[in-house]
């Protein structure tokens, strides 16, 4: 392997091209090899945004580039299959963005091929390498909150997306409560166990050609007996809002940043802050710190911090919650290992 592992990053939407700019503008012991998308017009916003390499309409020819030594998969969920198992034929370690696969069934044959195999996967659960959920697990850890037995979660787009992306997300459940699902078990240290779920559509009715929701709640309770309380929105219409509370036997964590920069402005018209409109803004630093870790994980060896394994655990979570949604009734969650 070279000095700079050299990487490919297949699907330049907006998650593709925010890792090939943050490849291309620096991470340590990384460099921007190739990148692939159908449309070669994302292909040239993605050059002209900073981040110049060959760009190929086909993504084989992308991984078959001279010097990729890893691969970042970033295309719609319904594509992940496909680039992931052509990846793994060349023996190309992944990063995938999450949700890993669109059913547990696709996601469980997908993390058993990289397993078997021997080649790294990591999936792109990024709040995990943000510095504020990063602190409070660090907290739980040190056992600052006693018996931790509930978690809130929140999580509101600013507008939901156009049809067309919804439909290759793999739905709502699965494209963003994967998000929650991941970090309640993770800060609860417990595995979610039963669910339920309600959803409706009150904004987005063009989502119901796609069998969709635009908010979704989502109880749960934990193997250990813990509880959850999950909201998902997709149109919170004044920014994008992502809080998220776990109350343990001796206090309680709050994560919450919505403000752009925290500033008020009080007048005699009223108080107004300003609100951050996307996930760019909010979790900059923890997209960049995800393909940091991961390029330096491979490069000493060591195990990766997000596995398939974790991706799969989501997937089967919101397929559960997609279950419960669409049956009414509490659904209990059966894991495949």
């Amino acid at each position: 392997m070279q000095d700079a592992m050299g990487l490919a990053v297949i699907g330049l939407g907006t998650m593709g091209q925010i890792h090939a700019r943050n490849l291309a503008s620096g991470i340590h012991g990384a460099r921007l090899v190739a990148m692939a998308d159908p449309d070669l017009i994302r292909g040239s916003q993605a050059s002209a945004a900073g981040a110049p390499s060959p760009v190929f309409g086909e993504f084989r020819r992308a991984l078959d580039c001279s010097g990729v030594d890893a691969v970042i998969v970033a295309s719609s969920t319904s594509t992940h299959g496909t680039v992931l198992r052509e990846a793994l034929a060349r023996r190309l370690p992944v990063l995938c963005e999450k949700p890993l696969a669109a059913s547990s069934e696709e996601a469980l044959a997908l993390h058993r091929a990289f397993r078997d195999a021997g080649i790294p996967l990591q999936i792109g659960l990024m709040r995990r390498f943000d510095p504020s959920y990063r602190r409070a697990f660090e907290l739980v850890g040190e056992g600052k909150l006693g018996t931790v037995y509930h978690y809130s979660g929140i999580s509101r787009d600013a507008v939901a997306p156009p049809a067309e992306v919804a439909r290759g997300s793999g739905g709502f459940l699965a494209d963003t409560g994967v998000h929650e699902f991941d970090m309640a078990a993770w800060l609860l240290g417990s595995s979610i166990h039963r669910v339920f779920a309600r959803g409706g559509l009150f904004v987005s009715h063009y989502l119901a050609d796609n069998g969709d929701v635009d908010l979704a709640h989502v109880s749960f309770v934990t193997q250990a007996g813990s509880m959850g309380l999950v909201e998902l929105g997709r149109n919170a219409m004044y920014g994008y809002d992502i809080r998220t509370e776990v109350l343990g036997s001796k206090g309680a964590i709050r994560i919450g940043v919505s403000a752009a920069t925290g500033t008020t402005l009080l007048t005699a018209e009223g108080v107004c802050s300003d609100h951050l409109q996307g996930y760019i803004s909010r979790f900059q630093e923890a997209y960049r710190a995800e393909v940091q870790d991961f390029v330096s994980k491979l490069r000493d060896g060591v195990d990766l911090a997000v596995t398939g394994e974790d991706g799969l655990r989501a997937v089967t979570v919101a397929e559960a919650a997609e279950s419960s949604l669409r049956a009414g009734r509490e659904v209990e969650v059966v894991y495949a290992e």
